[in-house]
């Protein structure tokens, strides 16, 4: 009888322990799924963009015409020529360097040469200056996945958008406008030309890609105009 009970008793461990890793094993592969749906693991290093791939148009820059005078905005900082550093758009996780890039010998924009940089068009404006200050970043990246512009698509107006230049000093802008164009037919003089007010303009791909061509068909096109500084506040007396 002993022996009976001894055996229930074994067979009772062995089922609790089967049941307890069975569980275990389940947690272990909901984690897994919830891990590859988010895209921290496994969809992580898929991407289509490469050295390649075009963040912005593939027809010739007019050469910089003078534009309309910036309306002017009251208690903005002065302008500093000190080099652009970082872009910062903390709606879309974004805090990225920014590398000087301009257009090529057919006049064709140039492109950041990897997933993390921004682009800052030495023909465009100077931030802070007035004008439009142009930039440019992939959306996603072979062997990387989502890229530094991936979340401009969730961006909305009156989102911040700030830029800093190596000295420290900010500008400011909020987001004006958010338009998906189709490449071919995007109004790209009036994209990357100078606007009436101060502003910068965000520029990436979108729709579907050829991995045949190695781009897009779309671009997505932010517009952020820039904004007033908080007055300062009197010492307190």
């Amino acid at each position: 009888m002993q022996f009976y009970r001894k055996l229930d008793l074994d067979q009772n461990k062995i089922s609790i322990g089967l049941i307890s890793l069975g569980s275990v094993l389940i947690v272990a592969a909901l984690t897994l799924m919830a891990l590859v749906l988010a895209g921290v693991i496994g969809g992580s290093t898929t991407g289509n963009s490469d050295l390649n791939t075009t963040t912005t148009f593939g027809e010739p820059i007019k050469s910089a015409t003078p534009g309309p005078t910036p309306t002017p905005v009251p208690q903005l900082p002065p302008g500093d020529s000190a080099p652009v550093d970082r872009l910062i758009v903390d709606r879309a996780g974004i805090d990225a360097r920014v590398v000087v890039k301009g257009i090529d010998s057919d006049g064709i924009m140039e492109t950041p040469d990897n997933a993390f940089d921004t682009a800052w068009y030495d023909f465009s404006a100077h931030p802070g200056f007035g004008g439009n200050a142009v930039f440019s970043g992939h959306v996603d990246y072979i062997h990387v996945g989502q890229a530094v512009f991936w979340n401009l698509q969730y961006l909305e107006p009156g989102d911040l958008i700030q830029v800093r230049l190596t000295d420290g000093m900010v500008y400011k802008y909020a987001v004006s406008s958010k338009l998906l164009y189709e490449s071919d037919e995007a109004p790209v003089q009036e994209i990357v030309g100078p606007t009436p007010k101060e502003s910068v303009t965000l520029i990436t791909c979108g729709g579907t890609f050829s991995s045949a061509t190695h781009q897009y068909d779309k671009r997505l096109v932010v517009r952020a105009e820039r904004i007033e500084e908080a007055p300062a506040l009197p010492p307190p007396a």
